[in-house]
Order: C-alpha cells, then structure tokens, then sequence
C-alpha cells in the first residue's frame, strides 16, 4: 500500500483570512522595500558609475534596505505560517518586536523633508496592520478565544 502525496492532501488552513492578509501586506512591503533598495542603489550609481563607489554604494544599499526587507520576509512568513498551521504566540511576539521600531521611523522620517513622501507612508502601512493583528491575536490566544 502506497502513503498518499504529501504535497496533494495538504490540510485546510488553520489560520484565520486575516492572517493571510497580513501575509499579503508583508509581501508587498517586502517587494517596496526590494524596489527602495534598488532606487538608492541606482541613485549613488547615477553620480559615479565606477565599479569601486558603485560596489561600496550597493553594499550600503543592500545593509540598509535590509532593516526593511528581513523584517518584511519574517512577518511574511509568520503570518503565511499563523495561516496554514494556526496562530502562536511566538508570532505576534516576533511581529511586535519587529514592526515598533518601524512606527518609530515612519513617526521621525514623517517629520523630515528630505524623505520621500511614499517610503515614510509604507512603512506605517505596513507597520500598522501588522502590529494590530499581532496585538489582538495575542489577546484573543491568551484569553482563550477558539473561535477562528
């Protein structure tokens, strides 16, 4: 007797529609912050195209863009995760230690003209949604909530 596929008798999702769309949020936070990196890169390569300043400008790029894109690709994975097998709460605990730090930047960046308007706006669209569904998923696991 043959076991079935694994991959074709997946199990239905534990998780909540929400969890998914915090996945989806993550997502598209995770491709803003791909195509921010790449615009900055693309910025210093404009001004001096030599391979020296332009590997050093990429570095740079690549360190800072991945303050937003690893957090970006955790929550997307936590929340794809939160989905298909059920909250818990070492993901909101992780969405909450990654995503304040985010509010915090989106709060100073707002105040400062140098920033574009549209990489101060992401990071609160992002940031937001995620660490509401943290918070209240938090609290409906601790106080027992079954229901999903």
């Amino acid at each position: 007797m043959t076991r079935p596929d694994p991959i074709l008798t997946r199990a239905a999702p534990q998780g909540r529609p929400v969890d998914r769309l915090i996945a989806i949020i993550s997502a598209i936070g995770l491709g803003l912050s791909i195509a921010a990196t790449l615009w900055f890169f693309l910025g210093f390569f404009e001004t001096d195209p030599q391979f020296a300043p332009a590997s050093s400008a990429f570095l740079l790029s690549l360190l800072l863009g991945g303050f937003a894109i690893i957090p970006c690709a955790i929550i997307l994975r936590l929340s794809w995760t939160a989905w298909r097998t059920g909250f818990r709460l070492s993901h909101g605990f992780w969405t909450l230690f990654l995503m304040a730090p985010w509010i915090g930047f989106a709060a100073v960046a707002g105040g400062s003209a140098w920033m574009p308007f549209w990489l101060t706006l992401a990071p609160l669209l992002i940031a937001i949604p995620a660490t509401l569904w943290a918070t209240i998923s938090l609290i409906l696991e601790r106080f027992g909530a079954k229901e999903r």
